[in-house]
């Protein structure tokens, strides 16, 4: 994990990661993670009450965080990187609100008693463990019943379905029986349905899910439209998967797939 924390320092991505969610730029993955923020905000609000319990795992500079504490939930944040937990305690200070449930922990081993939240949230984390479903069942172990759970990585289908030259390139290796062996990375896209046997013994409820972030489409690489045009492109597309209820389509497509579920058993 300390290849995590070097990835998150302030020297590499930390400000980065900050910045995005400090203005507004017409980038299509910066949109899209903009995006990715509203939408598991406006989840939490669906079915949470206010006041409820929400630990954002993995919760970076803070953007989710204060968003949800100025829609009055209590809020806890963890994270592995101290350079991003950093932000996170400024974002908050400055937005008014107390940054003191904001605390340095590893995802594997949630320092949290059984069913303590409402809500868990937990946007990009799962790709920087290897072995993520050891931070599902944490997650469930925290969660209170009938709590929510929101999840999201980026998909490892969306840069090949987005060029038809990789999509060509991987078709023929299919063809001719040449699969490379995948090592694991830090940071790696996930295959949705690696991440549905893993959530499948858990027992959770799917409630909703939305795929954010349709391209940048590619020729061999090259980008076929420029960033705004790429944004409004994605924008536009997205309404149309979600007009004819596509999520098929949305899962081998968006950049970004977010998962929503219910805890078993009727909240208290």
């Amino acid at each position: 994990m300390d290849d995590v924390q070097q990835r998150f320092s302030r020297d590499v991505a930390a400000v980065k990661w900050n910045d995005l969610y400090s203005r507004d730029t017409p980038v299509l993955e910066e949109v899209s993670f903009r995006q990715r923020r509203d939408y598991t905000v406006a989840q939490v609000v669906s079915h949470c009450a206010p006041g409820a319990k929400v630990l954002d795992l993995g919760c970076g500079t803070g953007p989710v965080l204060v968003e949800l504490a100025r829609r009055g939930f209590e809020c806890t944040g963890m994270d592995y990187s101290p350079d991003m937990l950093d932000f996170a305690r400024q974002r908050m200070r400055e937005a008014g609100f107390d940054d003191s449930r904001i605390q340095q922990g590893d995802c594997r081993k949630i320092p949290f008693a059984d069913s303590s939240f409402d809500a868990v949230v937990c946007l990009g984390v799962i790709s920087y463990v290897e072995n993520y479903e050891v931070v599902l069942e944490q997650m469930r172990r925290v969660l209170k019943p009938g709590g929510l759970l929101v999840v999201s990585f980026r998909n490892k289908f969306n840069p090949v379905m987005s060029d038809p030259v990789a999509l060509g390139k991987r078709v023929i290796k299919r063809l001719i029986g040449r699969r490379d062996p995948e090592a694991y990375a830090i940071g790696q896209f996930l295959d949705h349905r690696v991440f549905l046997e893993k959530v499948r013994p858990l027992g959770f409820e799917l409630l909703e899910f939305r795929g954010i972030g349709f391209g940048p489409f590619r020729v061999a690489g090259r980008s076929l439209l420029a960033e705004p045009a790429a944004v409004k492109f994605s924008n536009g597309f997205d309404t149309t998967v979600r007009a004819v209820r596509g999520n098929f389509i949305a899962r081998w497509l968006a950049d970004v797939s977010i998962w929503v579920y219910r805890m078993p058993g009727k909240a208290r």
